[in-house]
Parts: C-alpha cells; structure tokens; sequence
C-alpha cells in the first residue's frame, strides 16, 4: 500500500502516458497496445523480440518453473509465455480494459489477474518465486509531462505543464513503495526482472530505492539505444516477420553482451535489471 508520506499528502498516482491512454490503447491490437499505438508493425515486433529477448534472460536465473507474478500485465502477451514453460502465473494491472483484453486474447487456464492501485500485490507474503515487470515501473517514478512517459521536453521541465490543469494533485513517486510490496511478496531467494523500457535516467535512478529495500542488484543491462540508424532500418515497413524477429534478437543481443550501462550518453534506452531478494 502507499507510504504514510503519499497518504498523508493525499497525492494521486498517475501511471498515464502521453498520448492515447491505457483505456484506449487496450482495443488497438496485443502489441500497440503496449509499445506503440500508432506504429508499424514491424516496430511493434522488433520491440516485443527485445522484451522477449530480455524474459530468456530471466528464465535462465531459475531452475524449476515456480509462481510468477507480472506486474503491470497489459494484454497478457507475457503470461502466456511464461506459463507456455510452466509458470503458474499471476497478473496484475491497473486498467480494467487491459484486462478485458487479457481475456479476448486468452488467459492459461490456471492464470490468476487482478485489478490493482498500481502499488498493492494482492497475494501472500513470501509466495511468488519470480517477478516479471516491463515498461512499467518509469511512471511510478517520474512526473507525468517526462520524455519518458511520452512527454516533451519543455514539458518535463516545466512542472506547472507537466501537471496539467491547475488544482491536480501533485504528483508524487511511488517507486520506493512498489520496491516494498515486490519484497515483501517474493520468497526468500526470489528474483525482480525488470525490463524497462524508453527512459533517459541512469541505472542508479533505478536500482536505489530497491537496494533501500533490502533487493541485492545483480546486474544492469543495455538491451536497445532508441533512434540509432542500424535500430531504425531494422524497424522499416519493408523488413519480413522474420528478418525483424531475427534481426531483433541478434541486436539484443548485441547490445546485452557489448553495451555499457553507466555509459555516460544522452538518448533514450531499454535497461533489464536484475534483483534478488536475499535467502535465508
């Protein structure tokens, strides 16, 4: 739940973005729904090959298949994968219609999904083995307006703008909150996968406040740099299926292996981050 701090200023959480909201993203298809609504498909392929490029990643941290939980599920295009390799899955997310979604695409037939504030993980304490997170926890962490929620950068600069109209709440993060309530769910020994996507923020922006929650980091990544040229062509009209899957898995690759991620660079980028909760 939120931090006294966030209750006692009575502040509203916003996880929207700019552009089309989550609301109305839902109906626009499994992928644009989730990376861009107005892309091609090919963009919209080459960025789920990342993700998926980036989920490999976690299953190769686990031994057996246990309980795994995604938080911010969207369409559920990644319970489905996990559970395809024998994961019991739990979903959570914080639009209703993304639910909706979830279920027209097909749920696993064990999958359990709820409707959350964002924050709350409404399962027992130490009960999930691994925790999946994509492209979700930057809005719990930077003010609406920001580059990376879609903003521009006049915007991210300007509180006033960013906020919108005048009387909204301010905003203020709950990142620290969710580092809290992810630690609390997994077991001792469980994993934090965060794969996140289109930010502009160094590591530590990301890896403190789950070090302040007792999370160890394992390791940091760069998995994509956005609007390189080589990452652009890859991502034409033009390119099969198949080229933009291959050509996507070996650019992850690429980047995974070769990529530093305190490289000290403008521009926007995808990040896998790894944490472990300690065992006993």
């Amino acid at each position: 739940m939120l931090s006294e701090s966030a209750r006692d200023k009575e502040t509203r959480v916003s996880f929207e973005t700019g552009g089309p909201t989550w609301a109305q993203r839902a109906v626009r298809g499994e992928l644009k729904a989730v990376f861009s609504p107005d892309g091609s498909e090919q963009r919209n392929l080459f960025l789920h090959t990342i993700t998926l490029y980036a989920a490999r990643r976690a299953l190769a941290l686990t031994g057996s298949p246990g309980v795994l939980l995604d938080f911010g599920c969207g369409t559920g295009r990644m319970l489905r994968f996990f559970a395809e390799r024998g994961w019991s899955v739990i979903g959570t997310e914080i639009t209703a219609e993304m639910l909706d979604a979830a279920r027209r695409f097909g749920l696993p037939g064990d999958a359990r999904i709820h409707l959350t504030d964002g924050v709350t993980i409404p399962v027992p304490d130490e009960s999930v083995d691994l925790i999946w997170v994509c492209g979700v926890l930057k809005y719990s962490l930077f003010e609406p307006g920001a580059v990376c929620r879609g903003g521009s950068a006049r915007s991210a600069e300007d509180p006033a703008e960013a906020q919108g109209k005048s009387g909204e709440k301010a905003f203020v993060p709950v990142y620290r909150d969710i580092a809290r309530e992810m630690y609390r769910a997994l077991k001792p020994g469980g994993w934090v996968v965060n794969n996140e996507v289109y930010v502009d923020a160094p590591v530590e922006a990301f890896t403190f406040d789950f070090e302040e929650a007792g999370f160890v980091t394992r390791d940091v990544r760069v998995l994509q740099r956005y609007f390189e040229p080589l990452a652009k062509v890859l991502q034409s009209p033009r390119m099969p299926r198949w080229c933009v899957i291959g050509a996507a898995r070996l650019y992850a690759a690429r980047r995974f292996r070769l990529d530093d991620p305190r490289r000290d660079v403008p521009g926007l980028r995808d990040y896998l981050f790894v944490w472990s909760k300690p065992g006993r």
